[in-house]
Formats: C-alpha cells, sequence, structure tokens
C-alpha cells in the first residue's frame, strides 16, 4: 500500500486591504504581512511579534510561513 502519511497543507494567504496580507493553515493563524511606509514588507508572527522587515511580500510571507512550521 502507499503512504497513507496526511500531505502538508498549504499556507493561505489572503490580501485584506492595501499592503496588507494574513496568513493561516488549517484555520490556524500564522501571522501577517504589513507594507511600511519606505516600501519594506514588515512580517508578524500569530502574536504580532515582528519577524524582521523584506523588500517584497513574497520573502515576508515566506518568513512568517516558516515562523508558523517551526511554533507548530
Amino acid at each position: 500500500m502507499g503512504d497513507q502519511s496526511p500531505l502538508a497543507s498549504r499556507p493561505l494567504w489572503a490580501s485584506v486591504a492595501d499592503g496588507f496580507y494574513v496568513g493561516s493553515r488549517d484555520g490556524s493563524f500564522l501571522g501577517y504581512v504589513d507594507r511600511q511606509a519606505d516600501g519594506m514588507w514588515r512580517a508578524f508572527d500569530a502574536v504580532s511579534r515582528s519577524i524582521g522587515d523584506y523588500a517584497d511580500h513574497h520573502r515576508a510571507m515566506a518568513a512568517v510561513t516558516t515562523r508558523g512550521e517551526d511554533a507548530g
């Protein structure tokens, strides 16, 4: 028979306002990213702690996703 382990689900990101995205996985909040006045993207974890600033929102989202995986 094949491997019966569940597949890891992908994070879901939603744009809720211009320059603001929230992430979740399987209904659990991962965190959010917010575009700053200088154009950088600040990443925050699930309890609103700043993770860091990134040049684009894809890198910021990846940082939030990784932090969420480490916490899980």
